[in-house]
């Protein structure tokens, strides 16, 4: 009988054991692990224009007879600088969209009353147009901490035939920094 309670003894303990193991597994919670990502961006710079607007003026006496088929009144220069550039970003692109005129891709639409009138935006350096979707790059130069523009604008007429009257036009211009 002595054998039979240790026995029975030995067969409680192992089971309070393992009930205790089991117990302890019971109450664990489940583990999840933290995925963690991100993206570190160039700090932007400052660009330079009081209130954040940079006016253009083509000025009053653009003549409606000087607008025939495909030409344009004379180009008026547009810069847009930026300054204090951080010394991590090095480059800067600058995307445009605005309102595209119906008569051609790479015109703005005038939303003033002159008729027959778009207005067009191009980059000086290349003779390429700046319009709707168009994307622009500069470099930042490194000893100043600054990146430029160099645009200019003008009113265009794809068909000819114009109406004297305003020339009114926004473009939206959007920096991303690299």
């Amino acid at each position: 009988m002595k054998d039979y309670k240790q026995a029975l003894k030995k067969t409680l303990l192992c089971m309070a054991i393992a009930s205790v193991g089991i117990s302890y597994s019971a109450l664990a919670a489940d583990t999840v692990a933290l995925n963690i990502t991100g993206t570190v961006k160039a700090s932007p710079c400052t660009v330079d224009a009081a209130g954040g607007n940079i006016n253009v003026n083509l000025g009053d006496n653009i003549q409606a007879t000087s607008l025939t088929a495909k030409t344009g009144s004379t180009w008026v220069p547009v810069t847009i600088s930026l300054k204090d550039c951080p010394t991590s970003t090095t480059q800067i692109t600058a995307a445009f969209s605005g309102t595209q005129a119906a008569e051609e891709t790479g015109l703005y639409k005038n939303t003033g009353d002159a008729t027959n009138v778009q207005i067009e935006l191009q980059n000086v350096a290349t003779g390429v147009r700046q319009g709707n979707g168009s994307t622009l790059i500069a470099p930042v130069v490194l000893a100043t901490n600054q990146a430029t523009y160099n645009l200019q604008a003008r009113a265009y007429s794809f068909q000819g035939d114009v109406a004297p009257g305003s020339v009114v036009g926004t473009v939206q211009v959007a920096f991303t920094y690299q």
